[in-house]
């Protein structure tokens, strides 16, 4: 008898080790570790470019249209753990396959020369949405495993692609899905790619991003994406769309766009401060919202035509939890 009782006891011994052990390895990212000494290597890091300023020819480029836009649940996947983990809830939205025919339709009247997608998942869901004959699309991927939730999209016959690569939101930015600041949190990064316009050779940076909704894992990020995106900005032009959680009139905002206790100066201009707003706007000012567009870098910018697009299904329910959000910004 008390033999067997030995017994028991160094199983469940072992079990609680082995469990400690496991939990301890998820905590410390093992698993991602392992993955980038093996497999896919560490992010790419952001690119340097020298600070001389650019010149008139380099600061030019035609009207480009920016689109930034959360499509909520943005995938059958996305949807269906959605619905399994709040009950059967998908906060009030209507499925992704009734939605998904007239998202597509409102993005392709837009006709963006960039989009910022937040919340989608795999390459399949947004070609669903945007056409990828037309559009070159940058996300996340490790083997087959496809993670949208920053994805970014630019038109081919427009843009040539330079370079590209993610950043994590994350105390280890560099380590790919590596966790958020909060333990076990969601998985954010900030997704960039370095292009050419084709027509007049002017090189810029294309930012997308989706800040986590915990302010354990926002307040760091703001931080983070200041040092590191907004300050690129001393260095190379830069056009920035996202869903960041945050409204105008807080101090996180202005930590993100660059400012500091000891400069006042932004590096990150939101594009609604560049082109008129109409009055009738009032109830819909973009200091209110938490979806935004920045632009930014050595070269003079204008923006026209921003607008925030309120309407709804044609049923009257909600595209979408946000509303997107479309300028057109030139470099000078």
């Amino acid at each position: 008898m008390t033999h067997l009782i030995k017994k028991i006891l160094y199983s469940l011994i072992f079990l609680m080790v082995s469990g400690l052990f496991i939990l301890l390895f998820l905590r410390l990212q093992g698993i991602q570790y392992l993955m980038a000494y093996t497999r896919t290597g560490f992010a790419k890091e952001l690119p340097k470019h020298p600070r001389s300023p650019y010149s008139a020819q380099q600061c030019h480029s035609t009207p480009i249209r920016v689109l930034t836009y959360n499509v909520e649940y943005g995938s059958e996947f996305i949807e269906s753990m959605a619905a399994t983990f709040t009950h059967g809830s998908t906060g009030g939205a209507l499925p992704w396959s009734v939605r998904l025919p007239e998202i597509r339709e409102r993005i392709a009247s837009y006709a963006p020369d960039l989009i910022g997608l937040q919340e989608t998942q795999t390459d399949t869901d947004i070609a669903m949405i945007v056409s990828l004959q037309n559009y070159q699309l940058h996300s996340y991927h490790l083997g087959k495993f496809h993670y949208g939730d920053a994805a970014l999209l630019f038109k081919k016959d427009k843009f040539e692609l330079l370079d590209s690569g993610q950043l994590w939101l994350s105390p280890t930015p560099y380590l790919p899905m590596s966790l958020g600041f909060k333990p076990l949190s969601m998985v954010r990064y900030v997704n960039w790619a370095r292009l050419k316009e084709k027509q007049t050779n002017f090189v810029f940076m294309f930012v997308n991003t989706h800040f986590d909704n915990a302010g354990v894992n926002k307040e760091p990020s703001a931080t983070l994406f200041r040092d590191s995106i907004a300050s690129l900005t001393q260095q190379l032009p830069i056009i920035v769309t996202g869903d960041f959680n945050t409204k105008a009139n807080t101090e996180r905002y202005q930590r993100l766009i660059g400012v500091t206790e000891t400069t006042k100066n932004a590096f990150l201009i939101n594009t609604h401060s560049l082109s008129p707003i109409s009055s009738t706007l009032t109830k819909l000012h973009p200091n209110e919202r938490i979806d935004h567009i920045f632009v930014g870098g050595p070269c003079q910018i204008t923006a026209n035509n921003w607008l925030i697009d309120t309407q709804p299904l044609k049923n009257g329910q909600r595209l979408s939890d946000h509303d997107p959000i479309r300028v057109d910004v030139q470099f000078n």
